[in-house]
């Protein structure tokens, strides 16, 4: 959007700590030009671009509009006007862009994101952008119990928090974990190409620094530094989560099934080799598998028994789970009803198979 010849002036200010009445700013191709001393409102710009399309799609001169300061969680209150100037095309000075150029080098290097890098390669990683104003390079402000990303939606963008708070929470809004200046999310979404695994929502007033799927695999694959770092995240992440799902089992594990199956249930408790009674209440009553050392001892499930209660049992689909880490006395002579992955594998053939006659 071309905003040469349109000029912006502060007309009224309450409590406002950026601007000052009177305060002018005139606007050169995509650039709004402001003095290299000017604090930049986040609030303000993300109020402006809506103003601005809509002066260039109107006949009116001057046009005025109002700043709550909402978004960016600021108490000020300021008016302004776009006025419709007729002056020529003006060269952005080179002096002030290279002050801003600056100012958004240093917010960049203090990120750990960035902590590799030095001025030459962030210079040139901006210059990817081929920036004209700090708002062009995707900086978003958003207020107390935004939804930032929800669970189940397309990975769009990577978010590096600038400033604020964010919570990661499950489906029924528990928070998993808390991230803050300088950590990111939307990440594992953008590698794997699978949708959001869980919700993110500031908890205090929070501004990120976004980048967009196309831009983010673009400097991946342009600075190695910045791939080393997410690998290293990656591996922590997996690592972390790892860890707490063998905690979570150590005292126990439940869940349902509709958003872990039964084989995968399975598994899990095979591979962390445990021992337990996993409990699953199922459309037809209750069912029962007994573990030991991450081998299945017992299967129960109605009039089924054995291998025959584990193919009932793995082609269920609706339910929930219960896994409690202590055997029953009488476990204590029961030996394994077989090859674990053998008897999985049969039991989903089996389900294939039926499905198939169906």
């Amino acid at each position: 959007m071309d905003l040469s010849g349109y000029r912006i002036v502060i007309t009224q200010v309450n409590h406002c700590l950026c601007f000052q009445p009177q305060t002018a700013f005139n606007c050169v191709d995509r650039s709004i030009l402001m003095p290299a001393d000017t604090r930049f409102c986040m609030g303000f710009a993300e109020g402006l671009i809506p103003a601005m399309a809509a002066c260039v799609h109107s006949a009116e001169d001057v046009m005025e509009f109002e700043c709550t300061g909402g978004f960016s969680g600021c108490g000020g209150q300021m008016s302004y006007q776009i006025e419709k100037t007729g002056l020529p095309y003006i060269k952005a000075n080179e002096t002030a862009v290279k002050k801003q150029l600056a100012a958004i080098s240093k917010l960049l290097l203090n990120l750990p994101m960035f902590k590799s890098f030095d001025q030459t390669s962030m210079t040139r990683l901006l210059s990817h952008f081929q920036l004209e104003h700090i708002h062009d390079l995707g900086f978003k402000s958003f207020k107390y119990r935004d939804i930032i990303i929800s669970k189940g939606q397309p990975g769009s963008h990577l978010y590096i928090i600038v400033a604020g708070k964010v919570a990661v929470v499950d489906d029924q809004d528990n928070v998993i974990t808390y991230l803050c200046n300088g950590e990111v999310f939307g990440e594992m979404s953008l590698i794997s190409g699978k949708p959001v695994g869980a919700t993110v929502k500031a908890v205090s007033p929070t501004t990120v620094f976004r980048l967009d799927s196309k831009d983010f695999k673009s400097i991946l694959s342009r600075f190695p530094s910045l791939q080393t770092y997410f690998t290293t995240l990656l591996t922590r992440r997996l690592a972390q989560t790892n860890a707490e799902r063998s905690m979570d089992m150590s005292a126990g594990m439940a869940g349902s099934l509709a958003e872990m199956p039964p084989e995968e249930v399975l598994q899990t408790l095979h591979v962390n080799v445990k021992s337990g009674v996993l409990t699953l209440k199922l459309t037809r009553g209750e069912a029962f598998i007994y573990f030991h050392n991450g081998d299945m001892i017992h299967a129960r499930y109605g009039i089924h028994k054995g291998l025959d209660a584990i193919t009932e049992i793995v082609s269920s689909r609706a339910g929930k789970f219960n896994f409690t880490p202590k055997l029953p006395p009488e476990a204590e002579m029961m030996k394994p009803l077989g090859n674990f992955m053998g008897i999985l594998m049969n039991a989903l053939k089996d389900m294939d198979e039926k499905e198939d006659g169906a």
